[in-house]
């Protein structure tokens, strides 16, 4: 049993581990011709708006990134997981757009000049990346082979586009654009694939499953997008209290510190379907959580001293200068994985669980400090005081999902 564990595990580990590799050679590449090609503000304004469509897309994805890999790996029925899977999809769609219209509809009243217009606009397609984005399906299935090759052919598409077009600051509209039109090209061609290979027949969700999806899945999609906002709402924290170039600065070091935050989750991906498997064994299930619990502490802490100490060179790698904020910033981020990795065992008992409203809460809440916080550090202290909160509000995210859980009587 613990061979097969430590197999399952492994394995899931060692796709999700491409997967990041993945993403870490290509940001390697990109941000560097970025950069140098875009300038600093050019850099910083593109990010920004990245930052506010990748926020709305989050509530496109509607929370099923979280329990729509859980949702499909329970259901052994083929017909039932088919429908579920177009309902999903569906829904998806639908709700990008309705968001896509809003967000046109909000042009007039925004004070935006061309070039930060051109952008925004040209960014909106990432709603519809993220309604097809197929991650979700492949994490179900344990086909975790399947997100990072479709991972691979979508950013080798996009830096393809982004070497032989952006040349100029002037380009700036097309970075965003391309991206999300990399990923639309690459999902579809693996929604082809996974319909013909699980025979699924393509039908128009009705208004009832339409309205049932989006009630069941509500408090995970608030809990996603709180999340979103803890971790990632930085850039837009800080747009109201420094100048783009110092934006820019900051999107530096913090592209790659959304990478390393993606240390915790791969590893709970790497376990999720494993701890569903052993829930109804409390022994089991406990010892499976305080194993990989020591194990990602570890990782992670070892991590953030890797990066703090090699920060001046990382910026350079990325940048081609040595910029000291930059440095800084990114040594400080760096212990964002650990700090999140200690609420690694609550994560795993409220998704194996469906604890969504503790999740909606506590990360709610999480977010309410973070903004407050983060404002008030942003206003006294820049991109410094801003990372400061985002430490903090790991370390608060932690204690409050252990208190409501404990609150709740759930071990």
């Amino acid at each position: 049993m613990i061979s097969e564990i430590k197999n399952v595990f492994l394995k899931n580990f060692f796709n999700l581990s491409v997967n990041q590799l993945i993403n870490i050679l290509f940001t390697l590449i990109l941000i560097p011709i970025l950069f140098k090609n875009l300038g600093d503000s050019q850099f910083g304004i593109v990010n920004l708006f990245f930052s506010i469509l990748m926020m709305f897309s989050v509530f496109v994805g509607y929370g099923y990134n979280l329990n729509g890999p859980k949702r499909i790996s329970t259901i052994s029925d083929k017909k039932l997981k088919q429908t579920l899977l177009v309902e999903i999809l569906s829904t998806r769609l639908i709700i990008s757009l309705i968001i896509f219209g809003l967000c046109l509809l909000t042009i007039p009243f925004l004070n935006l000049d061309n070039n930060q217009l051109y952008i925004f606009i040209f960014s909106l397609l990432i709603l519809f990346s993220e309604a097809i984005n197929p991650f979700f399906f492949f994490q179900g299935t344990d086909d975790l082979k399947g997100v990072y090759l479709s991972n691979f052919f979508l950013k080798l598409f996009y830096l393809l586009l982004i070497i032989y077009f952006v040349k100029k600051v002037d380009d700036g509209y097309l970075v965003n654009f391309f991206l999300s039109l990399s990923s639309i090209i690459v999902y579809l061609f693996f929604w082809i694939y996974i319909f013909k290979k699980e025979n699924i027949k393509w039908f128009i969700i009705n208004y009832r499953n339409f309205t049932k999806r989006l009630l069941e899945n509500f408090f995970f999609a608030l809990s996603s997008l709180a999340s979103y906002i803890s971790i990632s709402s930085s850039l837009i924290i800080l747009s109201f209290f420094v100048q783009f170039n110092e934006l820019g600065k900051f999107s530096l070091a913090q592209k790659i510190g959304i990478l390393l935050r993606m240390i915790p989750v791969f590893i709970t991906q790497s376990i999720l379907q494993i701890a569903t498997r052993k829930k109804n064994s409390t022994t089991e299930f406990n010892n499976l959580l305080k194993r990989f619990y020591f194990l990602g502490l570890i990782s992670t802490f070892s991590v953030g001293l890797i990066i703090t100490v090699c920060s001046k060179w990382i910026i350079y790698l990325v940048s081609g200068d040595f910029i000291k904020y930059s440095e800084d910033i990114l040594a400080i981020l760096s212990f964002i994985p650990f700090f999140s990795m200690l609420n690694f065992k609550n994560m795993i008992i409220i998704l194996v669980y469906e604890l969504k409203e503790i999740l909606n809460i506590a990360t709610w809440y999480s977010v309410l400090f973070m903004i407050i916080v983060g404002s008030f550090l942003s206003y006294f202290y820049g991109g410094y005081g801003l990372s400061v909160a985002l430490l903090i509000t790991e370390i608060i995210n932690f204690f409050l999902c252990k208190y409501f859980i404990k609150k709740n009587e759930i071990k």
